[in-house]
């Protein structure tokens, strides 16, 4: 009786190996990835940029977690879910046609230039000075979720809506995406789809923020200077995330001034053992750009447009506003310290 029972306490340990994808020795077996489709592992591989072993270890068994995956590899879960050929939580709702007209929602309708700013109990424009609120109800924004999709042309051309405004180098002058000239870059503030005026933090720019006309009357300088900041990288986001097919050398050489006079983004290193130790320089990230190799290169144009705007927002405001940014950023890291400044170029 004992070894027919013993015979079936085996069979039953073996089933519950095999289920957890576990080999009888201990080892573990193929990923689920792998089982579902040999070749998607090495793909997500090459497309994430590290090796198969460093993917399958930050994947586990299965079945596998691509959040904290994601975390590991320094890339976003949207990313990884995409080298796998798995489908995103919401993404057919959060795809919207690239390069095209800003919808309208109801009761959303952007300001005209010049006009005031829509107003409520909770839209009044920020008092002057003081750290920067934090929280989506207080002036901050929520993360936000980028993706690109390989053109025709093999550019990776960012989902989403362009800035319709931005600064033309070397000038004052606030233009729109057709050449029209709108206004004074200090008459001009940098607000929401809402109307809202941004809150000078350290937050970076994103998708619906543009320039309005209005007076700057009241604001600090160290105000100033964060609308001045986002007026200058309207024009270079604009560039890498969607108008990089048509954007020639000399066109991004001019448009990054602001940044290569003050030193920012020199230099690029790619030899780190995952992408989140990667950085990209200005030409670095413009290289990367123009040829990227099939792959989903948001994540490193993202890194290098939030830097690349915090690293010139720290040049141009005031020692206390740089200690805000240390104060307030998301992961503790002190990013004018970071910048590496030598000497500060304020505007």
């Amino acid at each position: 009786m004992k070894q027919p029972m013993m015979g079936l306490l085996i069979a039953v340990a073996l089933l519950g190996l095999m289920a957890c994808g576990t080999n009888p020795d201990g080892s573990m077996g193929e990923t689920e990835v792998e089982h579902k489709d040999p070749g998607g592992l090495e793909s997500a591989a090459k497309q994430l940029g590290v090796s198969v072993e460093v993917l399958r270890d930050a994947l586990g068994p299965p079945p596998p977690d691509t959040k904290s995956a994601a975390q590991k590899l320094g890339i976003s879960e949207a990313q990884l879910n995409q080298a796998l050929g798995r489908p995103s939580a919401g993404q057919d709702e959060e795809r919207r046609t690239q390069g095209g007209t800003r919808d309208k929602v109801a009761n959303k309708e952007r300001p005209a230039p010049g006009g005031q700013n829509s107003k409520g109990p909770d839209k009044e424009r920020p008092p002057s000075g003081g750290p920067p609120p934090k929280g989506p109800g207080n002036g901050g924004r929520g993360e936000d979720r980028y993706a690109c999709v390989i053109a025709s042309s093999g550019h990776c051309i960012f989902t989403g809506i362009p800035h319709d405004t931005g600064l033309k180098q070397g000038t004052d002058e606030v233009f729109d995406r057709d050449g029209n000239f709108l206004f004074s870059v200090n008459e001009s503030v940098a607000a929401n789809s809402s109307g809202e005026i941004l809150v000078a933090s350290g937050k970076p720019a994103s998708e619906g923020d543009d320039l309005i006309e209005s007076s700057q009357d009241g604001m600090t300088s160290d105000e100033k200077a964060f609308h001045k900041v986002m007026a200058v990288m309207f024009p270079i986001r604009n560039a890498l995330m969607y108008d990089i097919a048509t954007v020639t050398q000399p066109e991004w050489d001019e448009l990054v001034k602001d940044l290569s006079r003050r030193s920012i983004k020199d230099t690029t290193y790619v030899d780190g053992p995952t992408p989140r130790d990667n950085y990209y320089g200005r030409q670095g990230v413009f290289d990367l750009a123009k040829n990227p190799d099939g792959k989903d290169i948001h994540h490193e144009v993202m890194k290098f447009l939030e830097e690349s705007g915090l690293y010139l927002l720290c040049h141009v405001t005031s020692d206390e506003f740089n200690q805000i940014l240390k104060d307030t950023h998301p992961e503790g890291h002190d990013p004018c310290e970071d910048a590496m400044i030598v000497t500060k170029i304020p505007f």
